[in-house]
């Protein structure tokens, strides 16, 4: 059957050419693509089962499957962890998620009770992409740790640090830098400050590529990192944006020295240890953020259409970046789910974020908010709107 599958799709065109036709292909394509993955996670388990002395797994799938081999490695990884998650694998094969999310939730398994894992996170696989589970399953993996796991992890990661420099053909200097997730954090924050400002500068939106002195986002990257290590650039008393700032969140309970207990964490679900936080509370702006109730900084109702600052912490808090495609909140913009021309309100209750791309195809495009069981937001295409969606 598989002998003849790969000849039939090189010769088959989409009989039906009409946007709802074309968008049910793609189902099927992911549902078959699931169910190859499945099925090639089976062949994989098998070949290390022979134990015949021939190529292991991986290096079939490198030589043969033609593929690199950090993806062999992970197809490998997580065909040994299926065994371990039986949810996980029949969610596969009936194409309900995808392998990307399979790698997710067997990621998780290395860290926590794989019973619990395929319990817990294969039903949340599928019902939602794989970005924004990515980010869930992170923040899931998170509350189900104890504290010295997530110190004993974080000092791993230390260890684990290194930057690598080296001229390459054309006589550029690389850069290959491995950094832990609270300090790349906190680089990123002024990284990305300086690459706003320097986009600003650039003519924001309104730069065209065929404009004198366009540069691509890449250039930039490199002008800002370059003005960082070189201190040249902004003034370092300007304002930054505070999606530009390193933002960890953290339950009040977690800031007491007898007995600390609750959530700290950075927006993207990295846990921070209880010693990192002690030092951050050292140097860090504390700034509460209210959830319930008429917090003043956060409902503006039509005074300002644009998001106050207090309301982008409680976002960037409560979103943890773009609710479509979980891009972090560096990336993304505040979006009304009333629209204010149509007389919605600038309360962090008719907000949401959304990345530039996202919020192009809500406006553009056709996509729509949807919402979530547990009272949030998505996105999802126009043929999928429920009778809860919004149009922007």
């Amino acid at each position: 059957m598989l002998t003849s599958l790969a000849p039939h799709l090189r010769q088959r065109q989409p009989a039906d050419a009409t946007r709802h036709g074309l968008v049910a292909e793609i189902e099927h394509i992911a549902e078959a693509r699931s169910a190859l993955d499945a099925y090639e996670h089976r062949v994989v388990v098998a070949i290390e089962a022979l134990r015949d002395q021939g190529l292991n797994a991986a290096e079939v799938l490198r030589s043969v499957g033609r593929v690199s081999s950090r993806a062999a490695s992970r197809v490998a990884s997580t065909a040994k962890r299926m065994s371990e998650l039986p949810a996980t694998a029949e969610s596969l094969a009936a194409g309900r998620i995808s392998a990307e999310h399979a790698n997710v939730i067997a990621d998780a398994a290395r860290r926590v009770d794989p019973a619990l894992v395929d319990t817990e996170l294969a039903p949340m696989a599928s019902r939602e992409s794989a970005d924004l589970f990515a980010r869930h399953a992170r923040e899931w993996v998170t509350g189900q740790q104890e504290e010295v796991d997530i110190a004993r992890r974080h000092a791993r990661q230390q260890k684990l640090r290194s930057v690598k420099r080296w001229v390459d053909d054309d006589g550029m200097r690389v850069w290959l830098a491995r950094i832990d997730p609270v300090a790349a954090k906190e680089l990123e924050s002024v990284l990305d400050a300086e690459y706003d400002r320097l986009w600003r500068a650039d003519g924001g939106r309104d730069m065209r590529p065929t404009d004198p002195g366009w540069r691509s986002p890449e250039q930039r990257m490199a002008e800002a990192f370059t003005n960082l290590i070189t201190q040249q650039g902004s003034d370092t008393a300007t304002a930054t944006h505070v999606r530009h700032q390193m933002l960890s969140i953290v339950d009040l309970n977690r800031m007491r020295t007898d007995q600390p207990e609750g959530r700290a964490d950075l927006t993207d679900g990295t846990p921070l240890p209880q010693s990192v936080l002690e030092r951050l509370a050292c140097i860090s702006d504390i700034s509460g953020v209210i959830f319930d109730g008429p917090g003043k900084p956060i409902w503006i109702g039509r005074t300002h259409r644009t998001a106050s600052t207090a309301q982008w912490k409680g976002l960037i808090a409560r979103d943890g970046g773009c609710i479509g495609c979980g891009a972090d909140p560096n990336r993304c913009e505040a979006h009304h789910i009333d629209p204010w021309n149509r007389g919605g309100l600038t309360d962090i209750t008719n907000l949401v974020l959304v990345c530039s791309r996202c919020h192009h195809n809500i406006h553009d495009r056709g996509m729509r908010l949807i919402r979530r069981p547990n009272g949030g937001w998505t996105i999802g295409p126009r043929d999928r709107a429920s009778p809860e969606s919004k149009a922007a």
